[in-house]
């Protein structure tokens, strides 16, 4: 019973060296929270970056030869996503339409269990292979109005965003310390993540300053503390008159009969505790009686 009550009782013991050392954790764990974040993304990138291209119907290597830009969806889990996908010549030429008859393959060609697509990316002429601006891969897709350039996937995208101007930021003001953006994005709004807070806070005390305080909202967040809470030393007659308008208030009734009640009473002379909830619900009754 005594070894029982031990174990009990005894706290967790925290991880240490020891156990990185005989295998029990791994060595990241000892580490504070934004370190393996980094880490974890360092090593995500190094793996995207060595990992090869694949075919999304047969998995073969895309480095060797052409790969084809075609939209289609890709499954995860349960769920089917609409997505950019990129397939090799010979899928490709299993599942595009006939150049003889330009009658359409069956979707058996161009599905799997966890990909399918419908046809080429573009709704322009079809494009000669070109190379990918960010990573290099041949690319065989359609063109676009708006193509700038051609892309392999959203990584590249966003990539290519990244590294239009060198990193040198977008040369406009920055919305919150109004300098020069001299680095980032070619679409940076903010020098960093300081900026940005301080732009966002701005927001929020523009939207309260514009905003036109409700009389009766006040009043029932100053009776809040008297009419659910455990304040007390309100008079009787106002505490039901308080109750009836929060009731009605919540289920949709008439208030205006309600409300010139509240309006009728002296705040100078009705019962209220002179505490900050009271002098708060005070100031509130002076808000509602006519000018």
């Amino acid at each position: 019973m005594r070894r029982l009550s031990k174990l009990v009782t005894a706290r967790p013991r925290r991880p240490g060296r020891s156990d990185v050392i005989r295998g029990r954790l791994h060595p990241l764990r000892l580490c504070p929270l934004r370190i393996r974040v980094r880490v974890v993304g360092l090593v995500m990138a190094m793996r995207e970056g060595s990992r090869p291209r694949l075919c999304v119907m047969c998995a073969a290597d895309l480095d060797g030869g052409p790969a084809y830009l075609v939209t289609g969806g890709l499954r995860l889990g349960r769920r089917w996503f609409p997505r950019q996908l990129l397939v090799c010549t010979s899928c490709y030429a299993s599942g595009a339409p006939d150049p003889v008859t330009g009658l359409s393959r069956p979707l058996a060609a161009r599905q799997t269990s966890r990909a399918w697509w419908a046809e080429l990316a573009g709704r322009g002429e079809l494009l000669p292979p070109t190379p990918c601006i960010a990573c290099g891969l041949v690319v065989v897709r359609r063109a676009e109005s708006l193509l700038r350039g051609v892309t392999c996937s959203r990584a590249c995208r966003t990539s290519l965003t990244r590294i239009r101007n060198g990193g040198q930021g977008s040369g406009r003001p920055c919305g919150g310390c109004g300098q020069p953006v001299t680095s980032g994005r070619a679409d940076s709004a903010y020098c960093g993540g300081a900026c940005r807070q301080r732009a966002y806070r701005r927001r929020v005390a523009d939207r309260a300053a514009d905003r036109v305080p409700d009389p009766v909202e006040e009043l029932l967040g100053a009776a809040t503390p008297f009419v659910d809470g455990h304040a007390s030393g309100i008079s009787q007659a106002l505490y039901r008159a308080l109750y009836r308008l929060k009731v009605a208030r919540l289920r949709g009734h008439d208030q205006a009969a309600l409300l010139a009640r509240l309006a009728a009473m002296d705040p100078g002379r009705v019962k209220v505790p002179d505490t900050p909830a009271g002098r708060r619900l005070r100031v509130a009754l002076r808000g509602i009686r006519p000018a």
